[in-house]
This record gives C-alpha cells, structure tokens and sequence, in this order.
C-alpha cells in the first residue's frame, strides 16, 4: 500500500512539474504562434485573433475589422486577414536579444521577387504576438553600410 502511494505521489509531482512548466516556462516558437493566429483568421474566430496581437495594436486590428465587415478578405488589401493569412513562411529570423523575431511571408500565387514582406513578432504575456504597428506589407529595410 505504502509503495502505490508514493508511485500516486510521485506521479502528481511530475504531473505538476509537467503542467507549470508548459503554463508558465514554455513558449511556443515563433512560426506556430504566427500559425495558430492564421488558423484563428481562416476559421473567423476574432477573439484568438486578435489574441495574437500585441496590447497596443489589438484597438487597430479590431477597428480595422468592424470596419471591413462583409468584405472578402482574400480580396480587399484593407481586410487585416489580407496580409497574414499567408501559408508561406519564407524565413524567421530571431534577434539576439530573443524577444523580437521577424517573419518574411509571402502569399500563396505571388511569383513576384519582391513580393515578400516580413511581418514583427514580440514576446508579450509570455507568448510571441504580432505588432501590427511596425506592420507595413513591404520588406523592411536593413541599415547597411555603404
């Protein structure tokens, strides 16, 4: 009997190690945290949406919503499905101070050279969330000596 509880004890400590290590220590990287925002955008579910956004910018994206209702998003540039719904990770790259990564995407059908764009992620509340403030659609521009 003695052995079966210490066998019970010692399964719920692994268990409670287990569940605060992926409550509290564990961040998702960063392509599956941009994925499971797509995946929120594709199924229309606007609350994990805009979840995947930063505090700041989650006001724009949920105005730039209300004011894109009815409109389809795989056609109008304005809809903020228009330029993350992208299944095309071309590249992530990580700071090295880790709590900025960048995302070049590019949307399924473009052939174009330059028509990547690259996409800012921050860790905020524990999580990589997209700063739709430094958003602009285009590549962004690297200072390099001349």
């Amino acid at each position: 009997m003695k052995k079966v509880i210490v066998v019970l004890l010692l399964l719920a400590a692994i268990g409670g190690g287990v569940w605060a290590y992926l409550r509290f220590l564990y961040v998702p990287p960063v392509d599956k945290a941009f994925l499971s925002t797509v995946a929120a955008a594709t199924l229309g579910d606007e609350q994990v949406f805009l979840a995947g956004f930063t505090a700041r910018s989650r006001p724009l994206v949920a105005g730039l919503l209300g004011l894109s209702r009815g409109k389809d998003p795989r056609h109008t540039r304005s809809h903020p499905y228009f330029f993350l719904v992208s299944e095309e990770i071309e590249a992530i790259e990580v700071e090295p101070s880790g709590d900025v990564a960048w995302l070049t995407l590019r949307r399924p059908g473009d052939r174009g050279r330059r028509s990547s764009y690259d996409v800012r992620l921050v860790i905020e509340e524990g999580a990589w969330r997209i700063d739709a403030l430094s958003f602009t659609g285009k590549q962004r521009t690297i200072d390099r000596a001349r």
